[in-house]
């Protein structure tokens, strides 16, 4: 494989991750209203105590959110352009 297929080929990898968290986060900022109402603790313990299983609402969405999809989202951006930029060097 030359080293332009590789490049390609990671370009690619990123454009998806890009896309893909992208529409994501697009989606989760749509209906943040309906997930964030939602009871994923319904008929468990937790669920008895309103006040632990906001707790663990608050904790989940900034794990999730915070800590992966948007880290994620500018790493595999910011590869985009490297690579976009290194093909475009290769390319006459």
């Amino acid at each position: 494989m030359t080293l332009l297929e590789e490049l390609k080929y990671k370009r690619k990898g990123s454009l998806i991750v890009v896309c893909t968290l992208g529409l994501a986060g697009a989606f989760q900022i749509q209906s943040i209203g309906d997930i964030w109402r939602s009871n994923v603790f319904e008929d468990t313990s937790v669920s008895k105590n309103e006040g632990l299983s906001f707790i663990f609402k608050c904790v989940s969405f900034v794990l999730l959110t915070l800590l992966l999809a948007i880290p994620m989202f500018v790493i595999h951006f910011l590869k985009l352009i490297y690579y976009q930029i290194e093909i475009s060097k290769l390319t006459p």
